[in-house]
Parts: C-alpha cells; structure tokens; sequence
C-alpha cells in the first residue's frame, strides 16, 4: 500500500471529503507536525503546507510526488525536485478570493483604525474618537496582476477606489479590460494611497520593498502585504513606521514563520499583523485540500496531475508511461 505523508494543519479538518478520496484509491495516510526524515523516507507522496522541504530532504525521501498545499513553492527545493524527476504541483486560485477579500478587510482596518478604537474600547474602557480617511476616490496601487492581484483590484473598484498595477509581465491592455492603469513600479509607490502586495517570493522579488521604496510612499499612504513575508525588509518598514514615514502597514507574512517572540515589528505604531490566515477560509481550505489530494491521485494512478510547476519533468514522466 502506498502511503501518503500530510504535513499541513488543515489537511481534512473540517470536511471527510479529501481524506476519502485518498483512501478510496487505497492510499495510506500518515500525519507529521513537521518534516522529519524517517518519515519521508516511508511515503511515496506528501500534501505539504508552509514547511520547508530541503534538497537534502528530497535527496533522501522516497518521494515521488510533492503536491504543495497552496500556490507558493519558495519552501520547495524545486531543482532538487526536478532532477530526480519528482513534480511538484500546487493549487491556484484555490485561495485567490480568500486572499483578496483579506486584503480589502485589512486596508479597511487601516483606514478607519478598527483595531485602535477595538483595544481602547475593550481593553482600556477608553471612549475614544480616531478619525480615519475615506477609501472613495483614493489610490489602490497592485504590486503583482496576477489572479490575487486581479480581484484586489475589482473590489476596489467596487469601493469607489482608483486602481493602478505594476506587473513586467502583465500589458497595459489586458489591464485596462479590469479598469486598472499600468504604471512604472516607482510611479506605483509615489502614487499609491493604500499599496497591496500581490507577489510570488523568488530572487528577483526577495527584500523588493525596502527602504528607498517605502521613502518613496506618501507619508499618508499604507502598506499592505498578505503574499509573502521576504518581499519586504522588515527592518527598514519598521523604521519607517516608528519615524511615521508612512501612514501604516498590515503585514500577513513575514520572513520567518511564526514570528518570533523578540521582533521589532511588535513594537511598531499603526501595524496590523495576523498570522498568515490569507487562505483561511473553509472554501478555500476545501479546495486546496482536494486539489492537492486529486494531484497525488492522478500521480499514483499514472495520470499527469494537473498545475505542475517544474514543467521539465513532464516528458519523463510521458515516458515512464502516464497518460494526459
């Protein structure tokens, strides 16, 4: 019996449905709070959440097929992965509207300080009166116009907002079909009232957002970030932030996950942070959940799994015999 390794938190916790679909194809199923070597080296397949999954791991797995549970594989050794041959598949758009919808919830919270007047009222019994600013008529600026990116920017619409986007691999065109204007990515931070990041963390993008980006925001303007946590220099969007160079920021990502406990961002004003909870929808849990498990599925039953990301492992696999 083959045997699947599940390293993620939410894999069938709240419906039966994926976990059915496993062991109706008489897979075995093996739970793991973290990765661990013994274990890789007894499955042939693994529904992987945010851990990292070294190439010394993969080295010495039995792996066959690494099926991420989500859209980002900075956490997966893809080279490593794709010279032995080993697809690694994600789930897109599985969380696109969860995301998006947690962007929105958290420039709302930063225009209005909902989380300032909560803790006053709550925790302080204080009365207070914070004066916020109105979305209508205000700058939404997208780092990254991809599916997250693209509904972002319809419910900003919807809000009244004007939107621009930096992509270099997005046209103008394809842009102005969403109502969005193509900018520069300098024009984007200079211009941008509320500034939400919607990027995948590779080479080219890791620390993107640094000191020289954020002194080109507005002193008015917020920084919103709900991808990944290396895209911004933490460091120098706290200095910004205790130096009141920017308005605010709200962060659900950060370089290191969990934050530690000793971080400069927990002493930062006007900074909202949520622990990485941009899928964390049962709609969006559910259909990664039974994408991933369809993905190790297909694999296990010589099929070609859906949404590979190392694409160069695909004629092998055609190969050794798997249909499309």
């Amino acid at each position: 019996m083959k045997t699947v390794l599940i390293v993620t938190r939410t894999f069938g916790r709240y419906s039966p449905d994926p976990i059915e679909l496993l062991k109706s194809n008489g897979l075995n199923l093996e739970w793991s709070d973290s990765l661990q070597l013994e274990s890789l080296r007894k499955a042939d397949a693994i529904i992987l959440g945010t851990g990292k999954l070294t190439g010394e791991m993969i080295e010495n797995s039995s792996l066959k097929i690494i099926a991420r549970h989500g859209v980002g594989v900075d956490n997966v050794d893809l080279k490593k992965a794709t010279e032995m041959g080993i697809p690694v598949t994600i789930t897109p758009n599985a969380n696109t509207v969860s995301v998006a919808e947690l962007a929105i919830a958290l420039i709302l919270a930063l225009s209005r300080k909902i989380i300032d007047a909560h803790r006053d009222l709550s925790e302080r019994k204080k009365f207070s009166s914070p004066v916020g600013v109105e979305l209508f008529g205000k700058t939404l600026g997208i780092a990254g116009f991809g599916a997250i990116g693209r509904e972002t920017a319809k419910r900003g619409l919807c809000l009244g907002m004007k939107v621009i986007a930096f992509d270099p691999y997005v046209d103008g065109e394809t842009m102005r079909q969403y109502s969005v204007e193509k900018v520069d990515f300098d024009t984007l931070f200079r211009t941008s009232d509320f500034l939400s990041l919607h990027l995948p963390l590779n080479q080219s993008t890791r620390k993107m957002i640094g000191k020289r980006e954020i002194e080109m925001m507005k002193k008015t303007a917020f920084l919103i970030n709900t991808s990944r946590g290396g895209i911004v220099d933490e460091m120098a969007l706290a200095e910004a932030l205790k130096e009141n160079r920017i308005a605010g920021a709200a962060l659900d990502a950060f370089e290191v996950e969990p934050l530690p406990e000793k971080h400069v961002l927990y002493d930062c004003p006007n900074l909202i942070l949520t622990p990485h909870i941009g899928a964390h929808t049962y709609e969006a849990i559910y259909k990664m959940n039974m994408m991933a498990a369809q993905s190790v599925v297909d694999f296990l039953n010589k099929k070609l799994p859906r949404h590979i990301v190392n694409t160069e492992v695909v004629a092998k696999l055609l190969e050794q015999g798997f249909s499309q």
